[in-house]
């Protein structure tokens, strides 16, 4: 194996290590601090200004990195996109060049600019960069031709480990797919060492569960491989996206270290992965049995993350993935005759290393060979060595890289990590107080007071703007429910609350087509997933369910402080509507006319705790109140957080809520202080009724997917603190409903804001959410049933049930 020639011992060693370690630590405090001081304001911030964060970090490094270069800034330079989505980002180089007999100025000819034949002018169609002779990347439309049909080569994503990524299409049916190109260049690989690397690629490259079942355990293993007769190339093909995500190097590069809740949060994810990989039988192309399979290749190159736009959560939001196992990977590095079966134990090994580099931020570390030497393993000894973190986290590491008492396998590792007790959010910032007290910052009142005054900017336009929901990453909706792979076939079973949005949604006739139900209309489309809907009589039941494995997944939007164990993916959106008798601006007491269309949080609070029992106290008519709420009890949770908030207002409010004794229940002024419970279509006739036989101005509240399209009551736009009101549903023009809109003539020409939950401006909304086991070792027919409902068909089911939309799909809503 040829390996790059060794760096000359310095001269002056102590001096350099004392150097690098003084920078090492200025770096990780800096960090620390900016971690502290930023994180709770990304809370307060606009969605807009967090998506353009990235952005603009970027422009101001490469400015400043022309302006040290001395070069002269363009001030008019028309920006090229590529169309690609933007998933496909391109991965950041590794640290040593595995080619050395290949002089490349860019010192790794995998990404070098220059092998890039579509940019050659001369010769476009080069097979070998004109430089240094290295095998040229692919051009532009060029076809490889496979046993499962033929891929034409759409753009150059970038390189990762021992290959190049592409972005093709299948021609026989238009899908997408990553292919990795894996190279035999002439200066390492003889012909006869080609031709054997080849037949041992299309042997072992890809492996299947030996059982023939399709899970989905976050490693990606290619679906085809080819061996390219005419030129020293292999490839493999993967239709999934995920296999072009940024590897964890490039999100260190951008992002630095992680705190010890990502730490935790990957790890959990990783060692999920490796304990189905170490456990179960798998079957290779040739036909061979493993009954013990270990990655052998885990690195910050081959461990992939895609963070999520899910900023309200309390614990990380990414999805991990690991590439490139050791039985396709080492066959193409140069120097190595024979492949060996990797060692289960290796790959804890692997990860702790990768840990310690994750809380590190060691991007530029390379983990060939992660723990083998006595160097590497001498590095994690002393204590002087790793990052301030969460001491059990530490132990956890430590016992992952063989130090005190290794795990014996990864299920162990896995089992141990929820023992680790919660890390303390409030952690860091102890520590880093501390740290302060024995070193004083220079300046620190000037850096203080300038942080206050920036926290006081922010808290101003807190109180006029905040997002209240969970965001989902919808920014780009595949289209069809085909288009989703790996769909499990079989039974299965799901549960939600049997009150609440999805029991309705899912079970209402005529709302997606005459006769039919959502229920159906999936089943059809879906023959293959055959899903038994068994509606269970509260939420803490239904996630109960799921924990104990009775469910294979479930559906709720009371998803804000789920279990670490739990995993939630936003499908829609619905939000709860506040509604009193319909707008007739002709009638003296008209309550929308009255109230001007709205009422705050505040004023709902007040009424729905008894401080406020007649109209007038608002400024309205002269009519007593009575209070309805919903039998849905996550809609009643969610009325509880986001309007009364606190616990003495929700005590009051329990203490005046008082089911319904019969559906004959009249209401009169003598009984108007209570709080009646009834479902939402029924409060909706009552209401009516209160007002035009009885002349009571009841109020009562319920799912947005079950109230905008009546038009006997009129849902009131809500306003939150000195924020200006907003009203859910819009007309065709964009502009909300106001009193003096019919809403029975003009049927069919308002619907629900998409823009208004998308941004989390309207203060009641919520997202509807699949909740699935973290465990990979069950089906993963959660998160399959989440991809179909974020698929452009489902979504279009979903419209007609009333959910809103993750976006709009059409020019009018």
């Amino acid at each position: 194996m040829v390996r790059p020639p060794q760096r000359p011992i310095p001269k002056t060693r102590t001096a350099k290590a004392i150097r690098e370690s003084t920078i090492a630590t200025a770096q990780h405090r800096v960090r620390r601090v900016g971690y502290n001081a930023f994180a709770p304001v990304y809370r307060f911030l606009p969605l807009w200004v967090v998506r353009l964060l990235p952005f603009i970090r970027e422009d101001v490094r490469d400015l400043l990195r022309r302006r040290k270069r001395g070069e002269e800034i363009p001030q008019d330079t028309d920006i090229e996109t590529l169309d690609t989505p933007p998933q496909l980002a391109e991965v950041s180089p590794g640290v040593l060049n595995p080619y050395p007999k290949y002089r490349c100025t860019h010192g790794n000819p995998l990404f070098c600019p220059l092998a890039n034949s579509s940019s050659t002018t001369a010769e476009p169609q080069a097979l070998t960069c004109l430089q240094c002779g290295f095998p040229a990347i692919l051009p532009t439309k060029s076809e490889i031709i496979g046993n499962q049909g033929r891929y034409r080569i759409v753009n150059f994503i970038g390189s990762r480990g021992l290959g190049r990524l592409y972005q093709a299409v299948q021609t026989n049916n238009n899908k997408t797919v990553i292919i990795k190109e894996y190279l035999l260049p002439q200066r390492h690989f003889n012909p006869q060492e080609e031709q054997q690397t080849k037949t041992v690629f299309e042997n072992v490259a890809g492996l299947v569960p030996a059982d023939g079942r399709v899970q989905d355990f976050r490693l990606l293993v290619p679906s085809e491989a080819i061996a390219d007769r005419h030129q020293p190339r292999c490839y493999t093909v993967t239709h999934s996206l995920s296999n072009s995500y940024p590897s964890v190097r490039s999100y260190l590069r951008q992002f630095g270290a992680m705190t010890p809740q990502q730490a935790r949060h990957l790890l959990d994810q990783v060692l999920q992965s490796l304990e189905v990989l170490h456990t179960q039988k798998y079957r290779l192309p040739s036909g061979q049995i493993h009954s013990l399979v270990a990655h052998g290749n885990l690195s910050l190159d081959t461990i992939l993350i895609l963070p999520i736009e899910q900023h309200q959560f309390h614990r990380p939001q990414f999805l991990v993935y690991i590439a490139d196992l050791t039985l396709t990977e080492k066959p193409f590095q140069p120097g190595l005759t024979t492949v060996s079966q990797a060692d289960p134990s290796l790959d804890l090994r692997a990860l702790g290393a990768i840990a310690f580099d994750l809380l590190k931020g060691n991007w530029q570390h390379d983990l060939t060979s992660p723990v083998d030497t006595r160097g590497q393993t001498f590095r994690y000894q002393f204590p002087e060595d790793w990052p301030e973190t969460y001491p059990p986290l530490q132990q956890f590491i430590l016992r992952l890289l063989g130090f005190n008492i290794p795990f014996e396998n990864a299920k162990a590792a896995r089992e141990a990590l929820p023992q680790i007790p919660e890390i303390d959010h409030n952690y860091q910032a102890i520590a880093l107080e501390k740290e302060d007290t024995k070193r004083p910052f220079p300046r620190l009142w000037i850096l203080l007071l300038l942080l206050l005054a920036f926290l006081g900017v922010i808290g101003i336009w807190r109180l006029l703007y905040r997002p209240s929901i969970v965001l989902a990453d919808h920014r780009f909706l595949p289209c069809c429910i085909k288009d989703i792979a790996a769909i499990p076939k079989g039974r299965f079973s799901y549960t939600a609350n049997e009150n609440g949005v999805w029991n309705y949604a899912i079970r209402q006739r005529n709302l997606v087509e005459k006769g039919k139900t959502l229920e159906e209309e999936l089943q059809q489309r879906i023959p293959q997933m055959k899903l038994v809907y068994k509606p269970q009589p509260t939420t803490e039941k239904t996630l109960a369910k799921v924990r104990n494995q009775e469910a294979d997944f479930a559906i709720t939007s009371l998803i804000q402080d789920l279990d670490r164990d739990l995993n939630a993916i936003p499908f829609a959106y619905d939000g709860l509507v506040v509604f009193v008798a319909f707008s007739y601006q002709r009638r003296q007491n008209s309550l929308p006319h009255n109230l001007n269309g709205q009422i705050s949080i505040k004023q709902l609070r007040q009424l729905y705790t008894g401080e406020i029992n007649n109209w007038k106290q608002l400024g309205g008519p002269d009519l007593p109140v009575q209070l309805y709420i919903p039998t849905d009890a996550e809609a009643i949770r969610i009325f509880e957080e986001r309007v009364l908030q606190t616990e003495r207002a929700i005590d009051q409010f329990r203490r005046l809520w008082q089911s319904s004794p019969s559906d004959n229940f009249i209401t009169t002024e003598t009984n108007v202080n209570r709080i009646r419970q009834i479902p939402t279509f029924q409060a909706m006739r009552r209401v009516l009724q209160d007002f035009e036989e009885r002349e009571i101005g009841s109020l009562s509240f319920g799912p947005l997917s079950q109230v905008f399209q009546q038009c006997s009551v009129y849902p009131l736009a809500i306003a939150e603190g000195l924020r200006p009101a907003v009203q859910p549903i819009s007309q065709h023009h964009n502009q909300p409903i106001t009193p003096g809109t019919d809403l029975c003539n003009d049927k069919g020409s308002y619907y629900p804001s998409v823009e208004q939950f998308q941004t989390g401006q309207y203060p009641l909304a919520y997202s509807l959410a699949v909740v699935y086991s973290f465990d990979n070792s069950l089906s993963p027919v959660g998160q399959k049933f989440a991809e179909i409902l974020k698929t452009e068909e489902a979504q279009n089911l979903l419209i007609k049930t009333g959910l809103v939309p993750l976006q709009n799909l059409n020019p009018n809503p």
